[in-house]
């Protein structure tokens, strides 16, 4: 075997990085290690496995490790297993170094033999390769029986109906895929069971997706980790997925609010009407004012979640095709008082109507791929975007050299705005050593009461990463009873995300804390940003 290519103490990255989770595999480890390195000889390769075993699968593992320098093995404590092999997959991911990153299983159900065609087609372009087992030339023949084939036929059919974004693939439940290293950087991973996939899918910005065809081999020894437990786990990840992902399954939350919002009116025109005994008119008025406002603040906040901020022109536009569906529910309603039918039929009639129309005219909306907040537009300069959105007293951008140190300016201070030694030193080493984003607050007083009148200062980095190393660092400033905290950095992730590309430093820019650096050639690969 000769996984690997340099036994030196700190090589160059190599092309792929094979990440694979390992629980109780001894029975495969030797067959795996072998199938590997005859797959991929002659390719720049590094194998990382993640072992949660407690069996000998951590053993053999380091014996092979002795004889081949590009295998890793981590093996966790049971303290650090929570959340299973995904976060084994996750640590494994945070831990490869290479071009492209490939997962698969350490069961043989999937073939290191179809690694050097996933790689081929990555090389092509795609963003993403899915060996799936539902294209031509697939095979599910490694599913235990026709149970576990119509179940792994039911999940990705949810999969796929919920998500938008799970359709790029025929196997959005896949485990075994490759795509290049830089589309990890930037998305923070919060699986629930096995489904990394799905998560990537979701969460990333449109993908150029191909799918290579998969025969699904039957598992070579041990058991399946699959189980009801799994199966709820997966429940569970689809429900994080809609309540966590901004703008994720838009469709089916703006059909659930529109449901909501026709419940809230046949009940307000029921009591105006039947209760009060008012004029259709005037129940129909007390009934569509309230639903109305509902159905707003619940497309916002809910179906609308990824473009609260910022909102550009195509945001904007929905409260205006809101109030031109409301307007044709009136006339709707109006004709069908002449009909002489009861007059709740009639308001239920008009306003679904109203829903269908507006619903037309909000179609493009309603379908369009979840987005970190749009940067503005005109002369609004993107880092004082950032800092209005986040709520920060300043803002900066720290450029970082070659040697991975801080530029600093004349005074030799750190400094975010005019605020000098605004950043612990410390801290900015940190985070451009880990490419991975934190928050510092400075500790409040000790008082008899909790006091929300004093400032605390607090700061919030995000690295942003270019070809494998960090480029600049944001910096943002908060003096604020309120410090920085977890939803900041998740949101700051995000916006930063999208204005990276302005972000990212050129060759002889202006000093740390000056200003904006200016856009990196459009040739050059769209950075991104590294999550925790």
């Amino acid at each position: 075997m000769t996984i690997g290519n340099s036994a030196t103490a700190n090589p160059a990255p190599p092309e792929l990085s094979l990440v694979i989770p390992t629980r109780d595999e001894a029975a495969n480890v030797r067959s795996l290690l072998e199938r590997i390195d005859g797959a991929l000889a002659g390719l720049d390769c590094e194998v990382v496995v993640v072992d949660d075993s407690d069996d000998d699968t951590v053993t053999l593992l380091r014996q092979a490790q002795r004889r081949h320098p590009g295998l890793h093995c981590h093996h966790r404590d049971p303290l650090d297993r929570a959340g299973g092999l995904s976060t084994a997959v996750v640590e494994g991911l945070r831990r490869a170094r290479g071009t492209y990153v490939c997962v698969m299983d350490a069961d043989l159900q999937h073939p290191p033999e179809r690694i050097p065609t996933m790689l081929a087609a990555a090389r092509r372009g795609a963003d993403l390769v899915v060996a799936s087992r539902y294209v031509r030339g697939g095979s599910r023949a490694g599913l235990a029986n026709t149970g576990r084939r119509l179940v792994s036929r039911a999940t990705a059919a949810l999969a796929r109906a919920l998500f938008t974004e799970a359709r790029a693939t025929t196997d959005p439940l896949a485990g075994f895929f490759l795509c290049r290293r830089e589309l990890l950087e930037g998305r923070e991973f919060r699986p629930i069971g096995f489904k990394i996939l799905l998560e990537l899918l979701v969460c990333s910005p449109p993908l150029v997706v191909e799918d290579v065809a998969l025969a699904f081999a039957p598992r070579a020894a041990g058991s399946s980790k699959a189980s009801v437990r799994q199966g709820l786990l997966y429940l569970r990840h689809l429900l994080s997925l809609l309540r966590d992902v901004p703008g994720s399954a838009r469709r089916w939350k703006f059909a659930a609010v529109g449901l909501s919002g026709l419940a809230v009116f046949t009940a307000l025109l029921a009591v105006g009407r039947l209760t009060l005994g008012w004029p259709p008119l005037a129940a129909w008025a007390l009934a569509f004012a309230p639903s109305f406002a509902w159905t707003f603040a619940a497309n916002r906040a809910v179906t609308f979640a990824d473009m609260r901020r910022g909102w550009d022109d195509r945001g904007a536009r929905y409260p205006r095709s809101a109030l031109v569906a409301g307007a044709v529910q009136l006339l709707a309603f109006w004709a069908l008082l002449g009909t002489g039918g009861p007059v709740l039929a009639d308001g239920v009639g008009a306003a679904v109507l109203g829903m269908a129309v507006n619903a037309i005219l909000n179609y493009r909306l309603v379908h369009r791929r979840s987005r970190a907040p749009h940067p503005g537009t005109g002369d609004e300069r993107p880092l004082r975007h950032l800092v209005r959105l986040s709520g920060a007293t300043a803002g900066g951008i720290l450029p970082v050299g070659d040697e991975g140190r801080p530029r600093l300016d004349g005074s030799e201070a750190l400094r975010v705005g005019d605020q000098p030694g605004a950043v612990p030193p410390e801290l900015l080493q940190r985070v451009i050593r880990t490419r991975r984003p934190a928050v510092w607050a400075e500790a409040p007083s000790s008082r008899p009461q909790r006091r929300t009148n004093i400032e605390l200062r607090s700061v919030l980095l995000v690295p942003v990463v270019r070809e494998g190393r960090v480029g600049a660092v944001v910096a943002l400033l908060r003096d604020a009873p309120q410090p920085f905290g977890g939803t900041d950095l998740d949101r700051a992730l995000g916006w930063v995300a999208e204005l990276a590309e302005l972000f990212a430093p050129a060759a002889g820019e202006a000093p740390a804390g000056t200003g904006i650096p200016r856009p990196a050639p459009a040739s050059r690969p769209t950075p991104s940003v590294t999550a925790p």
